[in-house]
């Protein structure tokens, strides 16, 4: 089973890191996870990809491209910035633009298997997940993710409980690591 998390949160140690980490504790199989620290730069919108395979900005996407074809379970997670999802996030998930261009553009059949999905969606005050879910939900239909959603998770409050100690989000977090290693048909962690 291979899982890709996609970490939109900018701080280390923080919040929605705290479920991610939560999250790889109680997958199996291989993880790869990508961040704003990773070597990715946001889309330029250049247009490379409307008439070439794979994108213009050579960084490390292109070693995701390959992952992300074969992975199983996509997990994006993100925290909440102005009701709205985290700007790294979005700037992550823009780079997979070059499979829509493909099909739209190069008039490509471009197949890449179904994922199940999982999304973190972390706010400082209730009430903030409103647009971010709605955002997130269409990037992953974007990314072949199944639907419905193997689960969507929040952790609202954070101003008050930080997620580390939000232990119903922890235990959707858990349950839902348990439901991607079993659609994948992975063996349960022990």
């Amino acid at each position: 089973m291979k899982t890709l998390i996609i970490n939109g949160s900018s701080r280390k140690n923080g919040n929605t890191e705290a479920l991610v980490k939560e999250m790889i504790e109680n997958l199996d199989g291989e993880i790869r996870t990508i961040s704003m620290y990773s070597n990715i730069s946001p889309c330029i919108d250049c247009r490379y990809c409307w008439k070439n395979p794979g994108c213009s900005i050579r960084d490390d996407m292109q070693d995701i491209y390959p992952y992300y074809e074969e992975c199983d379970n996509i997990v994006l997670a993100s925290p909440t910035w102005f009701s709205s999802l985290s700007g790294p996030t979005i700037n992550i998930v823009s780079r997979f633009q070059t499979y829509f261009a493909g099909r739209i553009f190069r008039k490509e059949k471009i197949d890449i298997k179904p994922k199940n999905g999982v999304i973190i969606i972390v706010g400082a005050m209730p009430g903030t997940h409103v647009i971010p879910t709605q955002s997130a939900t269409v990037m992953m239909s974007f990314l072949k993710v199944r639907r419905p959603f193997l689960a969507t998770i929040y952790s609202l409050d954070t101003d008050k409980v930080p997620a580390s100690q939000d232990i119903a989000a922890i235990e959707q977090v858990r349950k839902a690591a348990r439901e991607l290693n079993e659609a994948a048909g992975a063996p349960p962690v022990k």
